[in-house]
């Protein structure tokens, strides 16, 4: 975990993948949970964290019946993933993400919705309203605390993304970030130059990753900029359709 002053970001190392798409054949899912699977062996090759153990025992675990192993919990979050994934509209996808403190995966999986989006405007400044960072955005409003907005730049195209403290119905702190970017994407062998906005939603229950969010979001921003993508795959939004 590195910060460089008082006022900079904390940051951590983060990892993001992508969830197979619906169309997926039985054999690819498959190929994708061996995938995920053998990550979690690498990551954790140097043994579960010893937090983790504590934690079992004191709830009355056996060490014998320890239950995290890099299969099961790797196929777990393929299945949470995958079935989450489901849900989701046509124009939408799903990204997660694993967030490492000194080497070790601290939390995992961070789920994202990514939605890439036909632009409905020529100007961008569109985006802002839809990621509530726009003119008619209050802070207050709608158990939106104290926005903190962070503008994006990539190598294709600038962004921003915005992040605040909400609460349930039960009054439970969580925090919301929404972020956009629009892209121009230049032509490259079969594939047409395109412009494309993309969206992106996540919402973390835990405070202690509130803080490491945004820079994490970021990453995903970068990686997604940088791997243009077929105008046809994944479907865009129709447009006037609602988010």
């Amino acid at each position: 975990m590195t910060v460089d002053d008082e006022t900079a970001e904390i940051t951590v190392p983060w990892f993001w993948g992508g969830v197979p798409e619906p169309d997926a054949t039985e054999e690819q899912q498959l190929a994708w949970a061996d995938h995920v699977v053998e990550m979690f062996d690498e990551w954790t090759r140097d043994g579960w964290d010893e937090g983790f153990r504590t934690s079992w025992t004191a709830e009355g675990g056996l060490p014998e019946d320890y239950p995290f192993t890099a299969d099961n919990v790797g196929r777990g979050i393929a299945r949470w993933l995958t079935d989450r994934a489901a849900t989701l509209p046509d124009w939408q996808r799903m990204a997660w993400g694993t967030a490492f403190v000194q080497g070790w995966p601290r939390w995992s999986p961070v789920p994202v919705v990514v939605e890439y989006r036909a632009p409905v405007a020529d100007d961008p400044i569109y985006l802002m309203e839809l990621v509530g960072a726009g003119s008619s955005a209050e802070a207050g409003a709608d158990g939106v605390a104290d926005r903190q907005i962070e503008y994006v730049t990539t190598p294709h195209g600038d962004g921003l993304r915005v992040l605040s403290v909400q609460r349930t119905p039960d009054h439970l702190a969580y925090g919301r970030l929404d972020a956009a970017m629009r892209l121009d994407w230049p032509a490259d062998g079969d594939r047409p130059a395109a412009r494309v906005d993309v969206l992106l939603t996540t919402r973390v229950m835990d405070l202690q990753l509130l803080g490491l969010i945004g820079p994490g979001v970021e990453v995903l921003m970068q990686q997604i900029a940088e791997n243009p993508k077929p105008i046809s795959t994944p479907a865009l939004t129709p447009q006037g359709a609602a988010r």
